[in-house]
């Protein structure tokens, strides 16, 4: 499938402000399931970007506008290819849950088994998951049934949460966004010993939001890790497996590491933020 996207972050202070230093994960990875053909990042006040890659192989950008301004405009234009990412024939049934200790020695696992700036692993998180395995004893089946747990159970709920909630209290509350559905599956999942990491991206949606949640600005899921046939997208906000109309522009150990924007400025002004996507079959 052939995606453009259009993602516009506005902020608005209520006075000058100076400095303003950002870091952008707005720009896909070329990947296996997703190739970019031209990716654009445009900031007004006009400034220059410089970028790196981050430990998780994320493209970073970073800026900074010094001079006072009261308004901060990021543009960012995305054209990519991406591929079927599943085969509905020959989903990755097979692994065995007595088998999850080898990716303990997984260098790309290990980091999605420990505890993160909002995912803890908790009595809770290991309770619920628990109750969901049941007597399943295999790793996808268990993480499809969490997924599923997750998109039932939880209510879909804007303005409760906020971007530092954690994933012990929306466990508890069972209430939020995207953000929140990720980050509960995710602890549950290192709970019970399976390598699990937050994705943000994006995803067309055909039906422009009638059967789908989340497509009215930056998504977030998750990825699980199953031997013999690696990092499988799991979508709790949706009940969905990952396919050829997600784009993951970076993957982390939960939001902090993928924030789409993040930065800093200096000045006492108060800051509003706006947000507009539009993601279209091009």
């Amino acid at each position: 499938m052939r995606l453009k996207v259009h993602h516009r972050t506005e902020y608005s202070y209520s006075d000058l402000v100076t400095n303003n230093s950002n870091e952008l994960k707005l720009t896909p990875v070329n990947t296996r399931w997703q190739s970019c053909v031209s990716s654009f990042i445009r900031v007004l006040p006009a400034t220059r970007l410089s970028h790196y890659f981050d430990l998780n192989n994320n493209q970073v950008h970073r800026f900074e506008v010094v001079d006072p301004h009261d308004r901060l405009v990021i543009d960012s234009y995305i054209e990519l290819l991406t591929r079927s990412r599943v085969n509905y024939a020959n989903l990755p049934y097979g692994f065995q849950h007595v088998n999850l200790d080898k990716c303990r020695f997984i260098d790309e696992c290990h980091p999605f088994l420990q505890n993160s700036s909002l995912v803890e692993i908790t009595p809770e998180a290991w309770r619920q998951a628990l109750d969901v395995q049941g007597d399943s004893k295999d790793v996808f089946q268990t993480t499809y049934a969490i997924m599923e747990h997750v998109y039932s159970e939880y209510t879909y709920t804007g303005g409760v949460t906020n971007v530092s909630t954690t994933a012990s209290e929306v466990l508890m509350r069972r209430e939020g966004v995207c953000q929140d559905f990720a980050h509960a599956m995710v602890a549950m999942c290192r709970s019970i010993g399976i390598p699990a990491r937050y994705v943000s991206g994006y995803f067309f949606d055909a039906s422009r939001g009638v059967h789908a949640r989340g497509s009215e600005a930056s998504h977030a899921w998750v990825e699980v890790y199953i031997d013999g046939f690696g990092w499988i997208g799991l979508d709790p906000t949706n009940n969905k497996v990952v396919d050829d109309t997600y784009i993951t522009l970076a993957i982390g150990r939960d939001y902090m590491d993928v924030a789409p924007v993040k930065g800093s400025y200096i000045g006492s002004a108060r800051s509003l933020m706006a947000v507009t996507l539009q993601v279209e079959q091009a």
